[in-house]
């Protein structure tokens, strides 16, 4: 049988809210002639899984096995990618869950603009939007890496040419803590597929039922960061245009470099040690994208020449801090003046992120 969608959940402890994963996606508007679900169980037996599911919902998935030992969900999802032989593939987390009618609505979505990916929009329980990525306002297809800011939506979620996967050779990376999705998203975003965002069509819906997502534990920084480390060394990223590297080197800085320095300072677990890795991070990411900075704004410089500094602590965080004031004219304002429009410079981003849940 020929599918439309392999999709794929990935579950390693039966405890999880497996059932109502599996339910909503067999409820999200694809009949079983087009829709073929596969639940990989990690490091768990598969009649464990089966009896959270029950009889009637295990008698609809496929239950593959991985033993790998490995606490990591990038070995059980290239697991099912691998598996998987229909137009598109999904891949969803076992704490997540599909709104009524969403794999419908996406399929039809892809049809209609001929799209290889699409992206759906992501939502809290409590129904508020993620807004990631920040495209732009009401912009379906197709979509722009750089002017839609996809580099910054680094789950892979949604739907994804099978085709696509297997010619670009998009793998979730192995052997990473945390951030195993991001060499295969930014590839993704940036291998000129056609691409569109599902505005307005039934949401992806991120659970808040697991209490160890590995996002939330404490790492050092050669952890953390790790997944970074590895893609700036891969010749394919090295071939990358520099307004590719300069968007990339953004979005780490904005989202995750910054984030860092600023939960290891309101935990009062900093180090020297810690300040260094960190400044030879951003030095890295300055030798591979020069000019980067001028897109970030005035208040996120100063906290990466506090950082690179050394300065005291108490410097150090009320320079992060002022950073995520926003709307002050420096967190308004990019460095570069003449880059003050550019699609990632902080007042186009904060008014796109604005426009997203409306």
């Amino acid at each position: 049988m020929s599918y439309l969608v392999d999709f794929v959940i990935a579950v390693h402890d039966a405890r999880r809210p497996i059932a109502r994963a599996v339910a909503s996606v067999l409820a999200a508007g694809l009949d079983d002639g087009r829709l073929r679900v596969t639940v990989v169980c990690h490091n768990i037996d598969r009649e464990q899984i089966a009896a959270a599911l029950g009889p009637e919902l295990a008698g609809r998935v496929r239950l593959l096995e991985l033993k790998d030992g490995i606490y990591s969900p990038a070995g059980p999802f290239t697991h099912g990618i691998e598996a998987a032989d229909a137009r598109f593939v999904s891949i969803m987390g076992s704490d997540d869950y599909l709104e009524p009618g969403a794999l419908g609505a996406w399929a039809e979505l892809a049809a209609q603009r001929g799209l290889d990916v699409v992206i759906p929009v992501q939502r809290h329980p409590s129904r508020a939007v993620i807004r990631n990525p920040v495209v732009r306002f009401r912009r379906v297809s197709p979509l722009d890496p750089l002017k839609d800011r996809l580099v910054y939506r680094t789950s892979p979620i949604g739907l994804i040419s099978t085709a696509l996967v297997r010619r670009a050779g998009l793998r979730l990376t192995a052997g990473v803590p945390t951030g195993e999705d991001q060499e295969f998203s930014i590839r993704l975003a940036l291998s000129g597929a056609a691409i569109g965002y599902a505005w307005g069509r039934p949401a992806y819906v991120l659970g808040d039922d697991a209490a160890d997502r590995t996002t939330h534990a404490r790492r050092s920084v050669r952890a953390e960061f790790d997944a970074l480390l590895r893609m700036l060394d891969e010749p394919w990223f090295t071939r990358l245009p520099i307004a590719a590297l300069r968007a990339i080197a953004v979005k780490y800085v904005r989202i995750h470099v910054i984030a860092f320095v600023r939960r290891r300072l309101d935990a009062d677990d900093w180090a020297e040690a810690d300040r260094k890795d960190m400044a030879a991070l951003v030095e890295r990411l300055d030798d591979i994208a020069p000019g980067f900075r001028g897109h970030l704004s005035i208040a996120d410089v100063r906290a990466l020449r506090a950082l690179a500094d050394g300065a005291p602590v108490a410097q150090l965080r009320a320079q992060v801090v002022a950073r995520g004031r926003f709307g002050t004219p420096s967190t308004v304002l990019p460095t570069r003046p003449g880059a003050v429009f550019a699609a990632d410079a902080p007042l186009r981003f904060m008014v796109a992120s604005a426009l997203m849940s409306r």
